[in-house]
C-alpha cells in the first residue's frame, strides 16, 4: 500500500516534448491566445449561439459521445513516460517516504505542504452547492483554472479569489468540445506553468476528464473505467465477468423487448435509466401490465427532467409529476435507454471509498434509509453505520471488488449497495464524490475530507487520509418529501431550526413558490434537508425524525 510511485513517471526528468502532448490535432481547432494568470478572465473562442443560450452551455451525452475513443495502453504509457515530472511532485518526492506516505497527522501535513502550489484544471462547476469545493481548494493553496460555459456561476469566483482563471469554453458544439478543451487547458500550460491534474467533481464530466487526463500524461483513471461505471447495464456485465454478486438484469432499448425483459428478469422489479441520476426514473414495478404502464411514464419522465449546469435535475409541471410540452432538456442530451433488474430486498447503504494506488485507503459504511417506492426517493440517512460489523466489511468489500473490477486505480468513489437476504449487492457506482450530505457526513463522523483526498489524488500525491479510531459525532439526516401536490408558499416554516444547538443545518432544496409534487402524483419533490447530532445515534435518528413530522405539518403547501 505504501509502495506506489507518484504519478507523473517516477523519478523521470525527461524533457518536455511539445510534440507529444502540447500540439493539439492537425484537425482540430487552434487555441486561443490567454492571458498571464492573475489578469482579467480570458476569452476563448466561442459560437455567437453560446452566448444567446447560455442554458446551453454545460456537457450533454452529445459532447460525451463526441469524445475520441481510449488510447491504446502503450501509448498512454509513452505519453505518461515523457512527461516530465512536475513542481510538486518534484517536492513529494523529496519529502521522507516513511513519513509522507503515513495515514497520520504529520503524514497529512506533509502531503497538504507537497499539494500547496499545485495547478489543478477543474472541468466544469457544477451547480451552485459545489462552491464548498473550490473553497477548500483555495483553503489548500491550490491554484485552480476553472472551464465552464461562458454564463456558469462560477465565473466570479475569480473577482472574490476564490480561483485564479475562469476560462469560458462553448459547449454547445459538441463535435468540437475535446479539442478545444484540450487546446484550452495546453494554452494554460504554456502561460502558467506544468499542470498537475485534470478532474471535476461532476457526474457528466467525468469521461472527458479522464480522456483529457491521459492525452496529457496527468494522474487520472482509464476512460473505458468511466465508461463502464456511468452505464449501470455495462458495469452489471462488468461484475458478471469479474464473478462478482450480479442482480438479474435486461437492457431493454424498445418497447417490443418488454416481455422478453419480464421474462429474463421476473417480479418485483425495478425499471432504470442506464444513466441517470436523484433517482429519476427508477421505479419498482410488481407486475407485466405495471412494466409496461411504468416504461412509458419513465420516458415521460427523463424527457421531463433537466441538465442545469451539467447536473440532472427534476423535470415536470409540477402538479403530475411528468413532463409536459416540452419542459424538460434532457431526453436529447442523455442516454435514454431502459434497464429492468430484479427488485433487492433489505437496507439500503452507501459506501464512500478512497482508492490510491489502486489500493483502498478509506472506505465508510452510512445507513440510507427506506426509500419512497415506487420512487425509490431518498428520506434520510445516518453515520455511522447500525450494520453489524460483518455486513458492513462485506458491503465494503463488494464495493472495493466492484470499483476494481471496473478498472479503477485513484481517487474518490461513492458506491451505493443494498444487504439483501442473500447477501451484499451493488446497485451502482459513482466515479466521483456523492453529492449531498456525503462530503459532510464523512468529515464530521470519521474526520476525512473528501474534497481533499481528491485533490491530492487528482495531482499524483498518494491519499492515506488519517482516520477517527472511533466516530467523532453521530448524525442523521431527513430530506423531507411533500407530502402534498402544491404550491409551496413560503420557507417560514424552517426559520425555528435555525442557530439550535445539534442542528447542523435546515436548508431549503427549492424556493418559495415551487411547485412540488407528493408519491401519490409522481416522483416526489425533495422540499428541504435537515441534519442533527446527538450524543448517540438513536437520539439522533429519533430527533430528525420528529423534526421531519413538525416540517411536513407546517409546511404551506396550496
Amino acid at each position: 500500500m505504501h509502495g506506489d510511485a507518484p504519478q507523473g513517471g517516477g523519478a523521470s526528468k525527461a524533457q518536455h516534448q511539445p510534440g507529444n502532448v502540447a500540439a493539439p490535432p492537425p484537425d482540430g481547432p487552434p487555441a486561443a491566445a490567454l492571458p498571464a494568470l492573475g489578469s482579467a478572465s480570458p476569452h476563448i473562442r466561442l459560437a455567437p449561439s453560446s452566448l444567446r443560450d447560455p442554458n446551453r452551455n454545460f456537457i450533454t451525452e452529445a459532447v460525451i459521445g463526441s469524445l475520441p475513443a481510449a488510447l491504446p495502453a502503450d501509448e498512454r504509457q509513452r505519453i505518461q513516460a515523457s512527461t516530465p515530472l512536475s513542481t510538486t511532485l518534484n517536492k513529494f518526492s523529496s519529502m521522507p517516504r516513511d513519513k509522507v506516505t503515513s495515514p497520520t497527522p504529520e503524514g497529512q501535513r506533509l502531503r497538504r505542504n507537497a499539494l500547496k502550489g499545485a495547478l489543478l484544471v477543474f472541468i466544469t462547476a457544477g451547480l451552485p452547492s459545489k462552491r464548498f469545493v473550490f473553497e477548500k481548494a483555495k483553503e489548500l493553496g491550490v491554484r485552480v483554472v476553472l472551464i465552464d460555459g461562458p454564463e456558469s456561476w462560477s465565473k466570479v469566483l475569480v473577482e472574490e479569489g476564490v480561483i485564479e482563471w475562469f476560462v469560458p469554453l462553448d459547449m454547445s458544439d459538441a463535435d468540437t468540445v475535446f479539442h478545444r478543451c484540450l487546446a484550452a487547458i495546453r494554452k494554460v500550460h504554456h502561460d502558467a506553468g506544468q499542470l498537475d491534474g485534470v478532474l471535476s467533481f461532476c457526474e457528466m464530466a467525468m469521461p472527458l476528464v479522464a480522456r483529457l487526463a491521459e492525452r496529457l500524461g496527468l494522474p487520472g483513471n482509464p476512460p473505458g473505467a468511466v465508461d463502464a461505471a456511468r452505464d449501470k447495464h455495462a458495469t452489471r456485465e462488468v461484475l458478471a465477468a469479474a464473478g462478482l454478486p450480479t442482480p438479474r438484469n435486461f437492457l431493454i432499448t424498445s418497447p417490443r423487448q418488454l416481455a422478453a425483459a419480464a421474462d429474463a428478469v421476473r417480479f418485483p422489479a425495478v425499471i432504470k435509466p442506464i444513466c441517470g441520476a436523484a433517482s429519476i426514473g427508477v421505479v419498482r414495478v410488481d407486475d407485466f401490465e405495471h412494466l409496461q404502464q411504468e416504461y412509458t411514464k419513465v420516458r415521460q419522465d427523463i424527457g421531463g427532467a433537466r441538465v442545469v449546469a451539467g447536473a440532472l435535475q427534476q423535470g415536470g409541471d409540477g402538479v403530475s409529476g411528468h413532463a409536459s410540452n416540452g419542459d424538460g432538456n434532457a431526453s436529447s442530451w442523455i442516454n435514454t435507454d431502459i434497464m429492468l433488474e430484479e427488485y433487492l430486498d433489505g437496507p439500503e447503504v452507501d459506501v464512500d471509498l478512497v482508492l490510491s494506488g489502486g489500493e483502498p485507503v478509506y472506505g465508510a459504511v452510512n445507513d440510507n434509509w427506506p426509500t419512497l417506492e415506487p420512487y425509490f426517493n431518498e428520506t434520510g440517512s445516518n453515520g455511522p453505520s447500525t450494520l453489524p460489523l460483518w455486513q458492513q466489511r462485506e458491503l465494503c468489500e463488494l464495493a472495493v471488488g466492484s470499483v476494481k473490477a471496473l478498472g479503477f486505480t485513484s481517487g474518490v468513489y461513492h458506491v451505493e449497495l443494498k444487504q439483501t437476504s442473500r447477501g451484499a449487492r451493488l446497485i451502482e457506482v459513482n466515479c466521483r464524490m456523492g453529492g449531498g450530505v456525503v462530503s459532510t457526513m464523512n468529515l464530521l463522523v470519521w474526520g476525512v475530507d473528501l474534497v481533499e483526498e481528491q485533490l491530492l489524488c487528482s495531482a499524483g500525491i498518494p491519499s492515506r487520509p488519517p482516520v477517527a479510531p472511533q466516530p467523532l459525532m453521530q448524525v442523521a439526516e431527513y430530506i423531507v418529501n411533500a407530502r402534498r401536490t402544491g404550491v409551496l408558499r413560503s420557507l417560514a416554516f424552517l426559520d425555528r431550526y435555525q442557530g439550535v444547538p445539534g442542528v447542523l443545518y435546515a436548508k431549503p432544496c427549492v424556493p418559495a413558490g415551487a411547485h412540488v409534487v407528493c408519491k401519490e402524483d409522481g416522483l416526489p419533490t425533495w422540499v428541504c434537508q435537515v441534519l442533527v447530532t446527538k450524543p448517540t445515534l438513536a437520539e439522533a435518528i429519533q430527533w430528525v425524525t420528529e423534526i421531519e413530522e413538525e416540517i411536513s405539518r407546517d409546511m404551506p403547501i396550496e
